[in-house]
């Protein structure tokens, strides 16, 4: 009897430690990333960052970064998210309450232009609006070198753009040529493009040759250029290629703050940034990265750029609209 009383004992304890044990087995680490990053850049990172941390998995959520910063304030007094991953720097700092501060190991490697006050973000890429030119069809005629080209009436018809209002990165593009060539210059530039209501109609448009012409990032063209299509060509305005940059940020009162410093840290990488760039090729800022000896793409400084101030473009925005609508009904 006795043996059979241990052997009773020993199972029963047996039983109770697995019952302890499993729950800590089935909570394995985890860190909520907001991004409003296309998904193959997410690919990219999820797999890099599961090589390097297999005990940490990456939980996903898209949406545009406004939406996202909604989210946010929504979730305040209880965060859903861990992480941000990209946004506007404007966009960041008029939100700037959301965020914990964070110094990354990282931080050194990036121009303090782009650093946050008091660590709070930290800028991860450049986004460059170009003119991307499809040399086939533009048949004989000289490619434009400037914004003010476009709006020779000889391009009438021949430049694609998407609606400022449905994509973010072309309202930029055309706050930045109303800022360079003014409202008269804008109304022209009306007169000959043709709007469409998605970003990728744009250079899948040039791509094809329906348009020799459209106004785009340089992101996506330059993808048309690497994958071996010679006839694709990405002009930079004499006047200043409109730039925009992004950046990332750890959500106030997050629910896995290791996790989400790993991963920030990883992000702000010259690792994953080179990777990035030969992946989807998103341009670092980090200064210790030079994408012209990894592409056939000018490094950023032999590149003239207008930055333009996001914080007042966001403000401008139903003002904008207002005379980009006008200029369009105007068009004969």
């Amino acid at each position: 009897m006795r043996f059979r009383f241990d052997r009773a004992r020993l199972a029963a304890a047996a039983l109770l430690g697995l019952a302890l044990v499993a729950p800590v087995a089935a909570q394995a680490a985890e860190v909520v990333l907001y991004s409003s990053n296309n998904v193959d850049a997410i690919k990219v990172v999820t797999e890099l960052f599961g090589k390097k941390h297999p005990d940490i998995k990456i939980s996903t959520v898209r949406a545009g970064t406004g939406a996202l910063m909604q989210r946010m304030k929504a979730e305040a007094g209880n965060p859903l998210g861990d992480i941000v991953w990209s946004g506007g720097v404007a966009t960041l700092g008029a939100s700037k309450e959301l965020f914990a501060p964070y110094k990354s190991p990282e931080a050194a490697a990036v121009p303090a232009a782009y650093r946050g006050p008091d660590d709070l973000w930290i800028g991860v890429n450049h986004h460059l609006m170009i003119i991307m030119v499809n040399e086939k069809a533009l048949k004989g005629m000289p490619a434009p070198k400037t914004w003010a080209d476009l709006s020779d009436p000889r391009w009438k018809g021949k430049v694609i753009v998407a609606d400022p209002e449905r994509s973010g990165t072309a309202y930029a593009a055309l706050y930045g040529i109303n800022e360079i060539l003014g409202k008269d210059g804008l109304a022209k530039l009306a007169q000959n493009v043709t709007v469409t209501p998605s970003s990728s109609a744009v250079y899948e448009g040039v791509s094809k040759g329906e348009f020799p012409v459209g106004i785009t990032l340089e992101t996506a063209a330059y993808e048309y250029v690497a994958g071996g299509q010679k006839e694709i060509r990405i002009v930079y305005p004499t006047e200043g290629a409109v730039l925009l940059s992004e950046g990332m940020v750890i959500i106030k009162g997050a629910k896995h703050p290791a996790e989400a410093q790993k991963l920030y840290d990883f992000l702000a990488s010259r690792e994953a940034q080179e990777e990035l760039f030969k992946a989807v090729y998103r341009r670092p800022i980090r200064q210790d990265i030079d994408v012209s000896r990894l592409s056939t793409l000018p490094a950023i400084s032999a590149v003239k750029t207008i930055a333009i101030d996001e914080s007042r473009a966001a403000a401008a925005q139903p003002a904008f609209f207002g005379l980009w609508k006008a200029a369009l009904a105007a068009v004969k």
